[in-house]
Formats: structure tokens, sequence, C-alpha cells
């Protein structure tokens, strides 16, 4: 039987709704735009980098300290790939234009897990600061290192925010977890993570420091060591304390509309209705039960599924389509 798509109005009653906005999903290269570093103590240039290339818990990508110095992890745009490609085989002006229109810019992603050396007894994990890098860029051919990544080297560097360890929740309870069941498909993970990018990318743009043809990149870095980071054999590092984030599966959603635009940062809810532990939600007279996947969801009522984003759900009601 053929599926028929059908436009459905869901209202809470009030006349207004709010319409479907235009989106953008962009994903990153899961091999060649995104890499992990770890800083020696004296911060002369770094003791060890990579890009994310493996698979499972290979992709990891570290944030954190250990005695060695500092782990920290990043995501590149619109540069050019080690294999001679542009990102998303499209043109860099491209890519601006979307972020220049966009309502809403969300990066979104997941932590693996976190860690902390056993003769710690406390929780495990950092706080990961996000840095937006206008600028950074990583040369054709070569590996990521120390001066073209570290954000304090670009000079309109900017912090957008920061996320505590238990803000998170992790795909993995630990390395021996993700090793043992690693996190090999975009389909394994939750997305979880999601960072509002709209503020701080308008702002570049407007500053000039984000132009047509400027490559750019989110640096993940330690919070604590923020201030610290010229400070050798910090008793800090002994903690051997990180936050482990997915370097293969990152995505960037982008909205068009007015930047007030309403989206939804808290991965426990949907549309602000709470998400029970077994992954479905009571949505009330609304549309009643619910489970969640992605954009789509699956609707108890009509014992069927409906493509109904969370974002574009308000107070007044939606717009969605219904599969039939």
């Amino acid at each position: 039987m053929k599926s028929i798509k059908a436009l459905l109005l869901l209202s809470f009653g009030a006349a207004s709704v709010l319409t479907l906005a235009a989106e953008e999903v962009i994903q990153i290269h899961p091999r060649f735009d995104s890499g992990r570093l770890r800083t020696n103590t004296l911060l002369d240039g770094q003791s060890f980098n990579q890009w994310t290339n493996g698979t499972g818990f290979n992709w990891a990508n570290n944030v954190g300290v250990n005695p060695q110095g500092i782990w920290y992890s990043f995501i590149r745009f619109a540069g050019p790939r080690a294999e001679g490609d542009t990102l998303f085989g499209a043109e860099l002006a491209d890519l601006h234009g979307m972020l220049d229109a966009a309502g809403s810019v969300t990066l979104r992603g997941d932590v693996l897990w976190h860690e902390r050396d056993a003769d710690f007894p406390v929780d495990p994990g950092v706080t990961v600061s996000v840095w937006l890098v206008p600028g950074m860029t990583i040369p054709e051919g070569q590996f990521p290192t120390f001066a073209n990544t570290w954000p304090w080297n670009y000079p309109d560097s900017v912090k957008v925010t920061s996320f505590a360890p238990e803000e998170t929740t992790p795909l993995r309870a630990n390395f021996n977890a993700a090793e043992a069941d690693p996190v090999t498909e975009r389909s394994q993970m939750a997305y979880n993570l999601r960072i509002d990018l709209t503020a701080a990318i308008h702002a570049a743009i407007d500053a000039g420091t984000m132009t047509a043809t400027t490559p750019w990149g989110i640096v993940f870095f330690p919070e604590s060591m923020e201030d610290q980071r010229d400070v050798a054999n910090n008793p800090a590092w002994l903690t051997r304390e990180g936050t482990v984030l997915s370097g293969a599966y990152w995505e960037v959603v982008i909205q068009e509309g007015d930047p007030g635009d309403p989206v939804d940062p808290d991965p426990d809810t949907w549309a602000g209705f709470e998400i029970e532990e077994s992954g479905w939600v009571d949505t009330g007279d609304f549309l009643g039960w619910i489970h969640p996947m992605g954009d789509f969801v699956y609707v108890l009522s009509l014992e069927g599924w409906m493509y109904l984003p969370a974002a574009h759900v308000e107070t007044d009601g939606a717009w969605a389509f219904v599969i039939r």
C-alpha cells in the first residue's frame, strides 16, 4: 500500500499557528573534519595530535587534563579536507549565506563517556567550554597542530558557552564500555548535546570576522584550565579527568526565519514536554502519547508516524506532515 502524505494542522485551541521553517542539516566529514590534541605542560607546541581516524572508541574527542598536559578537541567547517574536497561538496560562500540568513544555528552531538583517575573517587568529567574560532584552518594534507587549532592563536575567537558533565548523558559508561560496544553509525547517536551557535555566528558575521571566504571551527576546551593554561605541573592534572565527545557525527542544524524562532535546547524534553525514561512523551490534549525519533514522532492515538520537529512547536500549535 502506498503511503499518502497529508498536511494536518495541530492546535492548542488558538487561531494562530507556526509554519514549518526551511532546514538544512550539515554533517561533518567523520574522518577529516574533527580531531583531538594534547598539549605539553610547557605549552610550547603539541605533544600529541590526530584526526579522528578509526572506528568506535577511536572517534573519541578528548577534553580534559592529565600530567602530560591539556586535552582539547575541535571540529572545523568550510576548509579544505585532507583529500582535497571542499566541505559539504559546496562552496564556502553557500554555507556563509545559509548562516547569515539563519534564524537558528544549532550544533548537536554526544558525549561518549566521562572519565577520572580511580584515586579521585568523585563524579568524573570536566566542564567543557565551547569556542567559535573564525579563521581556523588546517592546511590541506596536514595534521591539526597546536599552531592551527589553539583558539588563542586566533584574535577573533569567542567563547560561546560551556556545559558541565552533570548536564550531559554519555552514550557509554566508560572507555571499556565504548571499546566493547563502539558507536560506529550515525543511527547510534542520541544527539543529547545541543549547542546554540546562533548569536555567536551572527555577531561574527556582523563584525566582519566571518565572511564568505572565512573558514571557521569549533574548539572544545576544559573550562577550568582557561586561566591556568600557562602553569606547568598544575595539580589539577593529576586527576586525569575528562569529558570525551564523539568526534564522528557532529551536525549543524540551520533553520531559516527570525533569530527569535523557538528551538528546543533541553535534551530531556520534547517541545517543553518531559521525556520519560522509556522515551515516550505525554503531550496531553495536544497529541497524547508520542515517541520522538529525530524529526519524526510516533503518535499512539493515530498508530502512525508524523513529521514534526520539536523546534517547530509553539504554544499556539504547529504544522505537521502525517504519513498514512
